[in-house]
């Protein structure tokens, strides 16, 4: 008994069947029920509408009409005849007298009469209106009752019963034909059930005790099933699943072996080994995009592995586009119009039923595994395609991987080189303000990236000229950085023999015109302070202006002498451009050299932090030193922009005369 519990509860054909038992028992419910019952209720209720409107109608002519009983008789009368489901119609008055009637004695049952009087009809409406009728006919009379209203005098009632038998017996009759169809179709459902579950669940056994029979060992078990449904597609994925269960622990092992490594080379050379040994190729050959050479592949590994010349496959963009609409490794006759593509392939001797196989990472063909013919001769069958694209799939992630910590490594190198730069930049300008009697002088670089293009410095002319020099290189980055560092060297030869601002610019201009990038330039100022005579004199090459407070007057000047920027023109247009400025200065005085990231910062609403801002700090400096003032600009700035990140390099000067 116990046994035959656990096979009804677990059993696949017992479901199936009980299933199928439960649908057939809805779908004969809802049938019946849209069908049937909600059919022949709505049938009723129009017959008790129509009943209850013809009521009314007779309470409405009376109500209007001359209080004779006997004239409505006829056509009461006429209803009954007119409606064969009427039982009677009865008219009472206010005293609930009954006044006028009719019944359809074809619902009354007369024995051997064939017909009644009249008082014995008024009895008989009588014993039907009070429903003194048989318990079992009680479902079968229906009556309507509506008042008959003049004014707000209550004249009577008019009473119409009539019969739902015929109903009543289509309801039965259907509920019994419904209950028969549902026996009759859950019949057929057992026995489909059987028959279904039978089909299902025989072969479904095979299958299960074929998998035992591989778990213990028996990796040859197959399994015979012929079917054309789904277990028959389960029965041949069970006998493809034994015939590759050496490719699995292939596939498995490559995994495994691509887990071991992420040298690009190793990987490379594991790849065309173990996809050439699995497919039982004659040769492979593995090409990856090479990083010198983009239009190119460049032959990475070969199975069997020997010497080989330097070797290149053409990288075409229509042969990319075709790798990435196929996804598949490719018959060699599908290459036969790319004539230089084929020239490369040529080289190689490969057989007729070769393969190019398209090794694709985020979209983009990074390498290209060519497969020769198999040992055999044989064309590669659907399986072994199958087989080939798996391994090309974990070849595929594993060259991802392996690239991209070749790109990580790389970057890391180059986040190396750039501290590495960044500590030479910053060695290249002042690594302390100047000493002098008669100026106080503090400057600052700050870069938006590691390194950067602005450029201050200081040079000592002699024991009465200080020389004051800011420059800001277009662009930022290292090259931005390497031009910095030709504007020093170029700087510190200049500025000791050259006296003059604007023949120092006119000269520096020459020398960068010949070596720099067309599209690159640099603005500068250069200035000379003469601490004895308190003399300045510059020159500007399309830098930002000099400003200039002079503190008798409490005033802020922006002075820009005509230049234009260096190394934009080969020195016709820049000689005659540039322009030496002079200016007296006295005790209190003071300057201020800045690049465009100190006026240009902006906070997140990408506002500017603008020049009159500056001007404005400057103006409230009173006797601050050049440092303190250095510091109070800096403050204004990173209270303006707060947390938004620096998008250009800030470089400032501030030069005090004592």
């Amino acid at each position: 008994m116990k046994s035959l519990l656990k096979y009804f509860k677990s059993s696949l054909g017992f479901k199936i069947a009980v299933l199928l038992m439960l649908m057939i028992i809805t779908l004969m419910s809802i049938v019946t029920y849209i069908f049937t019952i909600r059919e022949l209720n709505l049938r009723t209720d129009q017959v008790k509408l129509r009943m209850e409107q013809l009521a009314k109608n007779i309470a409405t002519i009376r109500s209007v009409e001359t209080e004779n009983w006997d004239i409505y008789q006829t056509y009461i009368n006429n209803q009954v005849h007119l409606y064969d489901d009427i039982v009677y119609i009865a008219i009472f008055d206010e005293q609930d007298e009954l006044k006028i009637y009719t019944l359809n004695q074809n619902w009354i049952d007369l024995g051997n009469r064939n017909t009644i009087s009249k008082l014995e009809e008024a009895n008989i409406v009588i014993q039907l209106e009070q429903r003194q009728i048989a318990s079992d006919s009680q479902k079968d009379l229906e009556s309507k009752s509506v008042n008959i209203i003049i004014g707000e005098r209550n004249l009577g009632t008019v009473k119409v019963g009539f019969s739902l038998v015929q109903i009543n017996d289509e309801i039965r009759y259907n509920l019994f034909l419904n209950l028969g169809l549902g026996i009759a179709f859950t019949l057929i459902a057992i026995v489909l059930a059987y028959y279904i579950s039978h089909r299902i669940v025989t072969p479904l056994k095979r299958l299960t005790m074929a998998m035992l029979r591989i778990s213990q060992g028996h990796f040859d078990e197959q399994v015979n099933i012929r079917s054309n449904d789904e277990v028959g597609d389960l029965a041949r994925t069970f006998n493809y699943m034994t015939q590759g269960l050496s490719e699995k622990q292939l596939i498995q092992k490559f995994n495994a072996e691509l887990g071991f490594t992420i040298d690009l080379l190793k990987i490379a050379d594991l790849i065309t080994n173990r996809i050439t040994s699995g497919l039982r190729a004659e040769n492979g050959y593995l090409f990856l995009q090479d990083n010198a050479n983009l239009n190119t592949f460049r032959l990475m590994s070969r199975f069997p592995k020997f010497e080989y010349e330097e070797m290149r496959l053409i990288r075409n963009p229509q042969i990319c586009e075709l790798f990435l609409d196929q996804r598949k490794p490719l018959a060699l006759d599908i290459f036969k119009g790319f004539n230089e593509f084929n020239r490369c392939l040529a080289k190689l001797n490969l057989g007729e039923n070769s393969l190019v196989c398209p090794i694709v990472t985020k979209e983009k063909v990074d390498a290209i595994l060519v497969l020769d013919e198999k040992k055999d001769g044989n064309p590669y069958t659907d399986d072994e395609l199958q087989f080939l694209n798996t391994l090309i799939g974990q070849a595929s992630f594993a060259i991802e991987s392996a690239m991209l910590y070749q790109e990580l490594t790389e970057q890391e190198r180059l986040k190396h080189e750039l501290e590495i730069a960044k500590k030479i930049q910053q060695s290249l300008l002042p690594q302390q303000n100047p000493a002098s009697v008669g100026l106080e002088i503090d400057g600052i670089c700050l870069p938006a990236n590691e390194v950067g293009g602005d450029y201050y410095d200081f040079f000592k002319i002699n024991d009465q000229t200080i020389g004051i020099a800011i420059a800001d290189v277009t662009g930022k980055g290292t090259s931005a950085a390497f031009y910095m560092a030709v504007v020093k060297g170029i700087m510190i030869s200049l500025s000791s023999v050259i006296e003059s601002p604007r023949d120092l610019m006119i000269e520096l201009n020459k020398r960068l015109y010949g070596t720099m990038d067309r599209r690159v330039f640099i603005t500068m100022i250069y200035a000379m302070v003469n601490v004895e005579t308190k003399q300045l004199r510059f020159a500007r090459a399309g830098h930002n202006a000099l400003l200039y407070r002079n503190t008798k007057r409490n005033t802020v000047d922006a002075l820009t002498p005509e230049g234009i920027g260096l190394g934009l023109e080969n020195g016709t247009i820049f000689d005659a451009t540039v322009e030496e400025a002079e200016l007296k200065l006295a005790s209190g005085d003071m300057l201020v050299f800045y690049t465009d990231g100190v006026t240009e910062a902006m906070n997140k609403d990408l506002k500017e932090y603008s020049e009159q801002k500056l001007i404005s700090i400057i103006t409230q400096s009173n006797d601050a030193s050049a440092a303190k003032l250095r510091k109070s600009i800096l403050n204004d700035i990173n209270r303006f922009v707060n947390d938004a990140p620096q998008h250009d390099d800030i470089t400032l000067v501030t030069v005090r005369v004592l």
